[in-house]
């Protein structure tokens, strides 16, 4: 069934009522301005820029091995978050939205079911790609780590008191399925973010999605 078709009856009895989005490659198209970012990123906090082929193959790698790969300190993974976070509010205006993520979050918002941004980045570059679509969202828990979601999952849903079967987290890497899995939520994946396809399906998400209008007839079904 086409996803602008799905019967007001399938809305009203939607499966889950909050859905947790990553942000970055999964609402907004903003892998162009971070690849763009690395060369100069590597310069300053000291770790290897990949070229262009090597990109394509980490793509494929957990996010674990390619910070390895990069020859990244763990240690200075705070402090590249927070030059990424504050190059990005100088150029938010340069990064849209997926074409068909605000129809997919004006959906969820009419169809009763609520959404919640989880992400590294700011609250205040989120909203600020986000633009009018930010009024959809019902809660943001930003600056979370690399890998620490799953906690941020948890405090989302004990915060907005929704079981954890009514939940699906959304997102375009390995990590955010395995912080789904480790908290009992359902997992989404998404094929048009960073994470390759084959890297996705291999973690196991209970749906593997391509377009945003798929993924509204999936959480809303």
């Amino acid at each position: 069934m086409p996803a602008d078709r799905i019967p007001a009856m399938a809305i009203r009895m939607a499966q889950y009522k909050l859905v947790l989005f990553d942000f970055d490659a999964v609402l907004a198209d903003s892998a162009t301005w971070f690849i763009a970012q690395l060369p100069s990123l590597a310069e300053a906090h000291r770790f290897r820029s990949p070229d262009a082929a090597e990109i394509e193959r980490l793509r494929g790698l957990p996010t674990r091995d390619v910070v390895k790969a990069l020859g990244v300190s763990p240690l200075r993974l705070p402090g590249i978050a927070a030059d990424l976070r504050k190059r990005m509010a100088h150029e938010a205006h340069q990064i849209a939205l997926f074409e068909g993520v605000p129809d997919l979050l004006r959906r969820l918002h009419d169809g009763g079911v609520r959404s919640a941004v989880v992400s590294s980045n700011s609250e205040e570059n989120v909203r600020a790609v986000l633009g009018s679509s930010a009024s959809l969202i019902s809660a943001f828990s930003c600056g979370a780590s690399l890998f620490g979601k799953g906690a941020r999952f948890s405090s989302l849903i004990r915060k907005l008191d929704v079981e954890p079967a009514r939940v699906c987290a959304v997102g375009d890497e390995v990590r955010d399925i395995e912080a789904a899995h480790h908290v009992d939520v359902a997992a989404m994946a998404v094929s048009w973010g960073y994470g390759a396809a084959s890297a996705l399906s291999a973690a196991v998400p209970d749906y593997m999605v391509h377009t945003p209008a798929e993924a509204a007839a999936v959480l809303l079904a």
